[in-house]
C-alpha cells in the first residue's frame, strides 16, 4: 500500500469544474434556467452532449430540442441540472487502464443515479440530493484506481470473497470509506458524504427512510437487474425495506430497468 495518508493523496484528485460547483448550487426559478443555459453554453463540448442525450430516443419527443434553452424548458431544470452533473463528472476522471472498464463504472453510477431519483421522488426526499448521491456512491474507487494504481491492481487479481474484503485487505479501508473523504475533499453537503459512505451497509435500516437506504437500495436492484439468473430471488431483507417505504418489487424493479436505459443514453453520448 502507498505510505502517503488519504489526505495527502486526496489533494492530488482534480477540482470540481466551476460548472459542476454552480449546478450543486442551482434552484428551479426563472432566473436560473437562463443562467443554466448560459453557463453550459460556455462549454461547446457539454452543450452538444446534453443535447445529444435530451434528442435520445429515451426521452421520446416527438420533435428535436435545438437549443439548451428549450431543453431546459421542455425537460426541466433539474432534468438538464443532472445531465450536466453527470457528463461533467464523467469528464472529471479519464483513465486507461486495460482492468478497468470505465464506461460500465458510469454506466451502473449513473443507473443508479436515476434509480435514487426515482425512490427519492416516490418517498418524498430531495431528488437533487439522491440523483448526486448516486451518482458518486462509488467514486471512492475511481480514487482507489487513481491513488492507488498498482493496490488496485492486487486487488482485482487477489483472492478474496469480495471487493470490499479485498479492498480492507490490500488498503486498510474500502471504495466507501475514501468515497466519503473524496466528497468532503470537494466539500459536498455532508448527506452526500454519509450516503457514500453506508452506501454498501447502511446503518439504521430500522429507522425509516433515510438517503444513505435510497443509495443501498438503488445500488442493489440496479445490480440486480444486471444479474443473468432466471433464478435469482431477493433478498427478504430487501423485500422488506421496499414493504416499509411503500414500494412494490416489481415497480422498484421497473424503475431500475428504465435507469439502465437512461444509463444507456448518456453514456453513448460520451
Amino acid at each position: 500500500m502507498n505510505t502517503k495518508s488519504q489526505a495527502t493523496l486526496l489533494a492530488d484528485l482534480p477540482s470540481l469544474p466551476t460548472v459542476i460547483m454552480d449546478a450543486l448550487q442551482f434552484t428551479a426559478d426563472k432566473q436560473n434556467l437562463s443562467n443554466l443555459a448560459n453557463k453550459i453554453s460556455q462549454d461547446p463540448h457539454m452543450a452538444v452532449r446534453i443535447l445529444r442525450v435530451a434528442n435520445s430516443p429515451f426521452y421520446g419527443r416527438s420533435r428535436e430540442i435545438g437549443s439548451l434553452q428549450e431543453a431546459v424548458v421542455v425537460l426541466g431544470l433539474n432534468r438538464v441540472k443532472n445531465l450536466l452533473l453527470g457528463l461533467g463528472f464523467m469528464n472529471l476522471f479519464r483513465l486507461d487502464r486495460q482492468d478497468f472498464d470505465y464506461s460500465q463504472f458510469w454506466h451502473h453510477s449513473m443507473a443508479v443515479a436515476e434509480c435514487a431519483r426515482q425512490l427519492a421522488i416516490h418517498t418524498g426526499m430531495d431528488q437533487d440530493i439522491a440523483f448526486t448521491a448516486g451518482l458518486l456512491h462509488d467514486i471512492g474507487l475511481l480514487a482507489i484506481v487513481l491513488l492507488f494504481p498498482d493496490d488496485f491492481s492486487r486487488i482485482t487479481t487477489g483472492q478474496h470473497l469480495n471487493r470490499i474484503e479485498a479492498e480492507r485487505h490490500v488498503l486498510g479501508f474500502d471504495h466507501a470509506e475514501i468515497g466519503c473523504n473524496v466528497a468532503k475533499h470537494w466539500n459536498l453537503p455532508m448527506a452526500i458524504q454519509y450516503a457514500i459512505e453506508q452506501h454498501e451497509i447502511p446503518r439504521g435500516q430500522d429507522e425509516g427512510k433515510s438517503l444513505e437506504l435510497m443509495i443501498h437500495m438503488a445500488n442493489f436492484l440496479v445490480l440486480a437487474t444486471q444479474r443473468d439468473d432466471q433464478a435469482f430471488e431477493y433478498p427478504e431483507s430487501i423485500v422488506q425495506i421496499l414493504e416499509m417505504l411503500n414500494i412494490p418489487l416489481d415497480q422498484a424493479i421497473d424503475w431500475a430497468n428504465s435507469s439502465q436505459q437512461f444509463a444507456n443514453q448518456v453514456v453513448a453520448s460520451l
